[in-house]
């Protein structure tokens, strides 16, 4: 975890896979982001991101057998009580 700014910290985490015995040339790739800004005592905000490119999933292109880089974002919002 690295701290941006105050307030703001960055999370990634990159993990990679090659199947040694079939291609292992393609390497598969997971990444994952989370940005996280802290508004106040009780309220804070978190941005995650993840890529994700697999040679196997052949879901893209025109005629949908190419592989291609995945996305995905998610926002969320959090509150913190304290007794």
């Amino acid at each position: 975890m690295k701290e941006v700014a105050p307030n703001v910290t960055l999370k990634s985490r990159l993990d990679l896979f090659s199947n040694y015995k079939n291609n292992p040339k393609n390497i598969d790739v997971f990444m994952t982001n989370l940005l996280t800004v802290k508004l106040s005592k009780l309220l804070n905000i978190t941005w995650g991101v993840d890529l994700i490119y697999d040679d196997d999933a052949k879901l893209f292109g025109p005629n949908g057998n190419s592989p291609s880089l995945q996305f995905k974002s998610l926002i969320g919002i959090g509150v913190q009580f304290k007794k």
